[in-house]
């Protein structure tokens, strides 16, 4: 029984070793600077140089180019709007798409939030 109880409190020890190591800054400083030196090593061996000028480029294009549909996607500006006033009598309902220029919608839409919350605030003083 003694043995037992000793060899348990053993394997709790070298848990808690484990444990501390492993969460401490300092074991995993060189563990990080020798994947860091092997990186650096693996670039320099097998990436073209201009492949690291060129890459940043080419994303920073995409998200240009990507950045007013995702405003419209936010802030729901690419809806199909239905035009009921001008349907003639008896006719079905004519749908138009609409043309939204992003930035000035959305600079709308913040000024009549801030004046939503300006008129709450004035409620409640």
């Amino acid at each position: 029984m003694g043995r037992l109880w000793g060899l348990r409190e053993s394997l709790v020890e070298i848990l808690l070793i484990t444990v501390a190591c492993l969460t401490s800054f300092w074991f995993w400083l060189p563990a990080l600077f020798a994947a860091y030196m092997y990186f650096q090593l693996w670039m320099i061996l097998f990436v073209h140089p201009l492949t690291i000028l060129i890459v940043p480029v080419v994303v920073a294009s995409f998200a240009m180019v990507f950045e007013e549909e995702r405003a419209k996607a936010q802030f729901g500006l690419d809806k199909i709007k239905l035009l009921k006033s001008s349907d003639p009598l008896g006719a079905s309902p004519t749908w138009k798409k609409v043309r939204w220029d992003v930035e000035k919608a959305i600079r709308e839409y913040q000024e009549s939030l801030k004046r939503v919350e300006e008129k709450k605030t004035r409620e409640k003083s």
